[in-house]
This record gives C-alpha cells, structure tokens and sequence, in this order.
C-alpha cells in the first residue's frame, strides 16, 4: 500500500449555518489537521458535476501550508466527489465549496495542491 502524501489526524467541523446560496459545504479545519469537503449528488458520465470551486481561507493570504485533492469515488458511470483538505498550518483553516454556475469542468481554487 502506497504511502499517503499528508499524515494529518481527522480535526474539522462542519459549518451547516454557513450553507446558503452558492456554498455547497462548509468546514473549518483544526490545526494540524485533516478534513473533507462534499460535493451532494452522484455524477457519472452523463451527469457531470455542476461547475463549483473550493475556497479557502485561512490567516495565511498565500494558504501556505494547506493543501487539497479531489477524490472521485466510484467507476465513469456513477461516483461521488469530496475534496481532502489537509491544514499543515499551526491556526485554524475553513474550507467552502462555492457553486460557480458552470456546467462544464470543475475548477479549484487551491495553491499549492
């Protein structure tokens, strides 16, 4: 078994009050921790995703040090989508995924990852 890339214990919350309009899902990742974002629904090849990005805040502007991946669980024709989000950082991180309208290809807002 590969080795992962980030060895971070699970450490987030989720922000249910924050999911309005546009946000999908809302998390904020402790310190040194790992966390995951949902995308709801099950896509496939005749049902892409709809257009959405993640965002992320933290107090660094650059996010050094915070890192995501998209995981595609399931075969072409029917899986999910959920984003890893790894906070290697010694403060607190939250993570959205916005809506963007687009009904083409996703697209992340994620330095570094």
């Amino acid at each position: 078994m590969p080795e992962r890339k980030h060895n971070l214990p699970d450490g987030y919350e989720r922000l249910d009050d924050l999911l309005t309009g546009d946000i999908a899902d809302s998390i904020v990742i402790h310190p040194r921790s790992h966390g995951r974002l949902h995308l709801d629904g099950q896509w496939g090849t005749e049902n892409r995703p709809p257009g959405h990005r993640v965002k992320l805040v933290s107090t660094d502007p650059d996010n050094a040090s915070v890192y995501t991946d998209e995981i595609q669980r399931g075969g072409p024709e029917r899986y999910t989508v959920s984003y890893d989000v790894w906070n290697h950082r010694d403060s607190p991180t939250f993570a959205q995924i916005i809506m963007t309208g687009l009904t083409e290809q996703s697209q992340t807002d994620t330095p570094g990852g």
